[in-house]
Parts: C-alpha cells; sequence; structure tokens
C-alpha cells in the first residue's frame, strides 16, 4: 500500500507513515518500501508478531495464577504445558513479570463447597463436541425428574465453575448441566452444525433470558450495616435507604422461594434483622420458631458415648 494511501486511512500525516516504517523497521519487524509503479509500503510474506513483541502487561494477562478452567476436560494437561513452553520463550525481562503475576493475583472461579464435576463424562462430551457427533444421554433435571434423549452437542460452557453443556435438540437450543448427566452415550451418527450459531452471543442470550425468568420472592428487611455485607455472600440483596441514627439499612432480598426465605430468616434470627414486609412472612417465621422451641426447650439433650 501506498503511503498515501496508509495515511488517509490512518488519518496521519505522510511524514508520520515514513516515520513510523523507520521505527517498525529498528524494532525488528520486517516492513520496507518498494519503488516503482507497483511499489509501496510491504510487509514480508508470512511475517507474525514475535513474542519479544508482547508487552508486560499483556505477559501478566496470560499467566495469571489460578485454577486450571479446562479441568475436567481431555485437554487438562495441556494447558501448563502450553504455558510452559510459552514461558521459555519469552525475555528474562517477561518471565520476570510472570513471576510477579503468579504470586500476586490467583483466580478460583469455583464456589465453597462445590463437588468435583465429572471428569469422565467432561471428557467424553467434548470429544462429541470436537468430533460433531450426537449424543445419547439420561438426564436428572431441578425437579428429580429424569429423562433420555438424543441431542447434538455444539459447546461447553463452564460459568462459576459449573459445566454446561449447549445442544440442539431438534429445531430448538438447550441447555443441560454436565453434572446432572446420568448416563453418555457417543454415537458413531455424525451431524451438521447451524452455520448461524455463535456460542459467546447464544450464551449471553441464554444467562440474560435466564436470569430474567428465575423465580422470586422479594423481602423488605431492616438489617444492621455489619450483617448486611455477610448476608449480601448468600442472596441478592439491594439497599433502599440508609438510617444513619439506628445504624441499619432498608434493603430487599430476592429469594427464589417463600420457603427458602422462611429457613433463611430463621438462620438469620441471631442477627440485627427485622422483617418489614411481607407482613404474613413474619406469621410464618414466628410460627416455625415456636414450633422449633417447644420441640427442644423441654427435652433434655441426648447423652453422646465417647467411643
Amino acid at each position: 500500500m501506498r503511503a498515501r494511501e496508509l495515511a488517509d486511512h490512518l488519518e496521519v500525516s505522510v511524514r508520520t507513515v515514513y516515520r513510523d516504517i523507520d521505527a517498525l523497521s529498528a524494532a525488528g519487524v520486517p516492513v520496507y518500501a518498494e519503488r516503482g509503479a507497483h511499489g509501496g509500503i510491504v510487509l514480508a510474506d508470512g511475517y507474525r508478531q514475535a513474542l519479544t513483541h508482547l508487552a508486560e502487561d499483556e505477559v501478566r494477562a496470560l499467566f495469571v495464577a489460578g485454577e486450571n478452567p479446562l479441568a475436567g476436560l481431555a485437554d487438562v494437561d495441556a494447558r501448563p504445558l502450553a504455558l510452559q513452553k510459552l514461558a521459555g520463550a519469552l525475555s528474562q525481562q517477561h518471565r520476570s513479570a510472570i513471576q510477579a503475576a503468579v504470586n500476586r493475583l490467583y483466580v478460583d472461579p469455583r464456589r465453597w463447597w462445590q463437588p468435583a464435576q465429572p471428569r469422565e463424562h467432561l471428557a467424553r462430551l467434548q470429544q462429541a463436541v470436537w468430533e460433531d457427533r450426537r449424543v445419547r444421554l439420561r438426564y436428572e433435571d431441578r425437579n428429580r425428574t429424569h429423562t433420555e434423549r438424543t441431542v447434538e452437542p455444539l459447546a461447553l460452557v463452564t460459568k462459576a465453575g459449573i459445566w454446561y453443556l449447549v445442544v440442539r435438540f431438534g429445531r430448538e437450543m438447550r441447555t443441560f448441566r454436565a453434572d446432572r448427566i446420568l448416563e453418555l452415550h457417543v454415537l458413531d451418527e455424525r451431524f451438521e452444525r447451524p452455520p448461524d450459531f455463535h456460542l459467546r452471543d447464544f450464551w449471553r442470550s441464554w444467562v440474560a433470558s435466564y436470569e430474567a425468568h428465575m423465580p422470586s420472592y422479594p423481602v423488605l428487611l431492616k438489617v444492621g450495616k455489619r450483617d448486611f455485607e455477610d448476608m449480601r455472600e448468600c442472596w441478592r440483596g439491594e439497599v433502599l435507604a440508609e438510617r444513619p441514627l439506628s445504624h441499619t439499612l432498608l434493603v430487599c432480598f430476592s429469594f427464589p422461594e417463600r420457603a427458602m426465605a422462611v429457613r433463611q430468616l430463621l438462620a438469620w434470627a441471631p442477627r440485627d434483622i427485622e422483617i418489614v414486609e411481607p407482613e404474613d412472612l413474619r406469621t410464618e417465621v414466628i410460627a416455625c420458631a415456636r414450633a422449633a422451641l417447644e420441640r427442644y426447650a423441654h427435652r433434655p439433650a441426648p447423652a453422646v458415648h465417647s467411643a
């Protein structure tokens, strides 16, 4: 491309283009100028940017320490080896940046007390996804209902340490949790992937739809400031108003159902919490607390025999 065309495209002067070409050449990039009617600025065929051109922040982004996001897949052992090879090709300055990143930032995507994901199923699902093979699976949904179906696996997604399988079932797109798959058979039958399927766009749309349609039971609470942060680690809470004199907040917590709200509010009973609305929820929590008191108040604790 001619210098004038580059200058117009980049909205700079021709002098700036030539200055940048000299700077790139000095940095080792094989770019040069060819004279003649069909000449111009040329980048050598087959050139790829060298690893030495990575900035330190780009290197740190690649080598942040953390749990392997591919845990459970067949490629689980490939990532550490690939990073080791990549680090060996970098300069000493970049390797120092890697060491600094590893010791300063760690990413653990798993939730507390989360059970291990089904490694055998994930490895076989990955095989089916790579090879575009249909899968027959037996699945248990959230209501403990078992179903059997043959699906076309399109992709695997991990979110908060949980693996999901994106499939086409007939004309519909479905999403299944991998840890709810009870049996799995990879078939010899192949399928053609839909040409208009884009995983990132599908997943973002699916998550937005799922969150919008999740059941929600809102509860209005008066909560002490210190307790609010601990409570928000478990449930979604929104501050509606602050009462500085009493050091309390008026907050709205969303629970998936009323029964869950009752159980959680009973568990939070020792905290600085008061139910504001709905009023009948207060009545139900009081009734449950009285039932528990009647059950345990007049019974002696069972004797504990040591081994």
